[in-house]
């Protein structure tokens, strides 16, 4: 797989907007959650909820059972386990015109492995989700561009709930995939009140249908 686009792993400091990655995830579903990270109406920090911290050790319980099942899972089926990241730092940054977004985010856990007999080396990216909402596989995809465009190897992606596991291989029609979604035309577009209740942005957006 080879992938080029108008997107890079650096933050240059000049002509630059920050976000957060998850809230790139929302602006592919959404044009008008894009138009508000392009205009930099968006706080940097995460929002804090009354149940954060319960929601923290209930991510890091199911982190630490997925980092111990996925590497014996690797070393069982004949591919080396070359190293891994937990809470790894990343940041993927989009090109519009002269202007620049970077959105920065941690990925859960990143594993560095060896194909069997041979010296090929391929990423996994394996993301932890309490539930898998409807945002989620678009910030899987986002982080998993940031992972190739830092390494330049294979990609292989998957979410893990304690209800569903999805995975994926990375591919260009994935980049292709985001891209689109967020250089979409907004003209006509209508917001979903099932869609803009989920949304981390509902509280900065004039435009939200709830």
């Amino acid at each position: 797989m080879y992938l080029t686009a108008r997107i890079t792993t650096s933050c240059p400091s000049e002509n630059t907007r920050y976000t957060r990655l998850n809230l790139l995830g929302w602006a592919a579903l959404c044009p008008y959650a894009r138009d508000l990270l392009w205009h930099g109406s968006t706080p940097i920090q995460p929002c804090q909820y009354p149940t954060g911290e319960e929601a923290d050790e209930a991510h890091k319980a199911l982190l630490d059972g997925i980092t111990g099942a996925i590497a014996e899972a690797v070393e069982d089926s004949g591919y080396r386990l070359v190293k891994h990241w937990r809470e790894y730092k990343l940041s993927l940054t989009i090109l519009r015109g002269e202007e620049k977004l970077c959105a920065r985010s941690k990925a859960d856990l990143v594993l560095l492995i060896g194909a069997p007999s041979s010296r090929s080396l391929r990423i996994l990216y394996v993301e932890a989700a309490t539930r898998i909402h409807v945002a989620k596989p678009w910030q899987v995809l986002l982080r998993g561009l940031a992972l190739y465009y830092q390494y330049r190897l294979p990609v292989w992606l998957a979410i893990v709930s304690p209800e569903k596991i999805m995975y994926k291989e990375l591919t260009g029609k994935d980049q292709d995939k985001i891209l689109r979604a967020l250089n979409r035309d907004s003209s006509g577009y209508q917001p979903s009140p099932n869609l803009c209740s989920l949304c981390e942005l509902a509280h900065q957006c004039p435009y939200k249908a709830i």
